[in-house]
């Protein structure tokens, strides 16, 4: 490591601070970017928006801009200040869920949607270099689970405090009461967090480095598995987005259910079983890693082949306690894929292209996950409207569902190179360092 790129440590009670202050801030990005999710049929009512149309404000609409602004936003946070950015796109993505509570028709409440996105796109990657600047190695792991158990509680609250918020005032009082805090909290992020001061130099932050793009693209181009990995999963998941944006208003319909009483069951049911996917899957893949490299592929092609018969009984039943029932399994064996991909996505970055690999993955996850899953839902729902009904929204659901089989098969292809992959990862430089002189 070079001596400039060390960071100065903190006082243990100070990073504890830091941790506290940066998980509230995931708790306000889960909340925000997922608060539509709960409210898709409030909204459809009032503002007369088809399925489709709700696809692309969930959808693209947000992944869009989320999704292509990730890596310069993170690049901004390495040059500018990570505190001073994350303070900043907080504020931004507030003020436009504040913004969205306004909206009178689908262009506006379009705007408003891509705003939240362009704001959330510097959150995770200032979020994760804070907490690379104050916690060592030994600690970190930890750190990253409770801002992802903080994420977790977010979408949780969104459908809780969303649903029944809008219940009690309205879906426009709960973008209103969703967004303010954020502007709280982006200045106790702006006045109290303190840019990480590089030991033996000025400024703050690690890697000053500029990073050529084209090199590291053409690097992890070369590498077959992570090639395979970043599309496999961003085609599964098409039909996880799709699910996860519609499930609740599927409930609502299929059930008759208001937002605040499937807020309030939904929520009931999906936090813990996160939480227990996010331990579980991280706990598995470490313990069979040791045995075979090949393992973190298979638990994904576990994880979302079975989840679709789970997701046919859940969509076609007409049994709420039952379907209550198969969402805890679904959502704890659906979740195991997340600790070992981003593991992955590391291991097959090597040592000098981690952020900006991780970076990549999670930008074509999200265009195309993100982008497509919600809105070819909602498409396809309208589609099959005039015909089945009530029952287009399942039937569209258990279509693009069928996506996690496609991505399976992707996974299981990626086993063929995965060892061979991590080992030149590990061999290889920095493709994306300027030459020296």
């Amino acid at each position: 490591m070079r001596t400039d790129d060390r960071i100065t440590p903190a006082k243990p009670w100070y990073s504890s601070y830091v941790l506290v202050v940066l998980g509230l801030v995931s708790v306000a990005n889960y909340y925000d970017r997922n608060l539509i999710t709960i409210l898709v049929e409030p909204i459809k009512r009032d503002l007369r928006l088809s399925d489709g149309e709700i696809g692309l404000l969930s959808g693209i609409g947000f992944a869009l801009m989320y999704s292509v602004l990730g890596i310069p936003m993170a690049r901004l946070a390495d040059t500018l200040g990570r505190a001073r950015v994350l303070g900043s796109v907080l504020a931004i993505w507030s003020v436009m869920t504040v913004l969205t509570g306004r909206t009178v028709n689908f262009a506006t409440m379009l705007m408003a949607r891509a705003g939240v996105g362009v704001g959330e796109a510097g959150g995770l990657p200032a979020t994760h270099a804070l907490i690379a600047d104050y916690f060592s190695p030994r600690l970190r792991g930890k750190a990253l689970s409770a801002i992802g158990i903080c994420g977790s509680l977010g979408l949780s609250l969104a459908l809780f405090g969303g649903g029944r918020i809008n219940d009690w005032l309205g879906w426009r009082a709960a973008f209103y009461i969703g967004g303010l805090p954020g502007l709280a909290l982006a200045a106790l992020v702006l006045f109290t967090i303190r840019e990480p001061k590089v030991a033996g130099g000025g400024g703050s932050g690690p890697g000053r480095v500029k990073t050529d793009l084209k090199a590291v693209f053409a690097t992890l181009w070369g590498r077959r598995s992570y090639v395979l990995l970043s599309a496999g999963l961003g085609i599964a998941a098409i039909g996880s987005y799709g699910q996860s944006v519609w499930t609740p208003a599927f409930l609502m319909r299929t059930y008759h259910l208001s937002a605040g009483s499937v807020g309030t069951s939904y929520s009931a049911v999906v936090l813990p079983a996160s939480l227990i996917s996010i331990f579980l899957g991280g706990a598995i893949n470490d313990w069979l890693l040791k045995r075979d490299q090949r393992w973190p592929l298979w638990i994904l092609t576990f994880s979302f082949a079975l989840t679709v018969p789970l997701s046919l009984v859940f969509f076609l039943i007409h049994d709420f306690p039952v379907a209550m029932a198969i969402a805890l399994v679904s959502t704890i064996i659906g979740g195991l894929w997340i600790g070992p991909s981003y593991a992955l996505v590391q291991a097959l970055a090597g040592p000098r292209l981690r952020a900006i690999s991780a970076a990549i993955f999670m930008m074509i996850v999200n265009i195309v996950g993100l982008g497509l899953g919600p809105y070819v839902t909602g498409a396809l729902s309208d589609a099959l409207a005039l015909r089945l009904g009530e029952r287009a929204l399942a039937i569209s659901l258990c279509v693009v569902t069928m996506t996690c089989l496609i991505g399976a098969a992707f996974f299981l292809a990626a086993t063929r190179t995965i060892a061979a992959d991590v080992a030149q990862a590990n061999a290889d430089g920095d493709p994306g360092a300027p030459k020296s002189a």
